[in-house]
């Protein structure tokens, strides 16, 4: 897990070459101009998610993806994304043709996303995102950065 502003993006240059170029792209494009659907990075190595979503105040099942860390930027309100370590049970296995599989997990980091900051999921890691900061629904609009590893 990165959690970080995205005018620190490039101290993590250097982790991997998909990485360097998520991290470039992120902190020179205006990710809230784009409209939502996929954007092109790189091909299938780098890609960029911009979508609207609904904020949940219950707990949800955490995510995981085996090929591509997730950087996960909210562009208008804001949400709590949650990371655990270990599944204590995995109630969707892991399926390749969409690189995710889900469980139950426990919280061991809550961050805080808003305006100007970024989280890194990295492949294997369980991940909550689209949590309701404080306990309110919100509707937000957000960018998730697809990396291959």
């Amino acid at each position: 897990m990165i959690f970080d502003r995205v005018e620190n993006a490039k101290r993590y240059l250097g982790i991997s070459e998909n990485l360097d170029r998520a991290f470039k792209y992120m902190m020179e494009t205006d990710l809230s101009a784009l409209e939502d659907g996929r954007h092109e990075i790189d091909g299938e190595n780098v890609f960029v998610n911009v979508m609207h979503a609904a904020t949940k105040a219950d707990m949800g099942e955490y995510e995981f993806h085996e090929k591509y860390y997730d950087i996960q930027i909210d562009l208008e309100g804001n949400e709590d994304i949650l990371f655990g370590t270990k599944y204590q049970e995995i109630t969707k296995p892991y399926q390749e043709d969409i690189d995710a599989g889900m469980g139950i997990c426990q919280s061991e980091a809550l961050c805080h996303l808003g305006a100007g900051k970024f989280a890194v999921c990295e492949p294997l890691e369980p991940h909550l995102p689209g949590r309701a900061a404080d306990g309110r629904e919100q509707e937000i609009r957000k960018a998730v950065i697809k990396v291959h590893k």
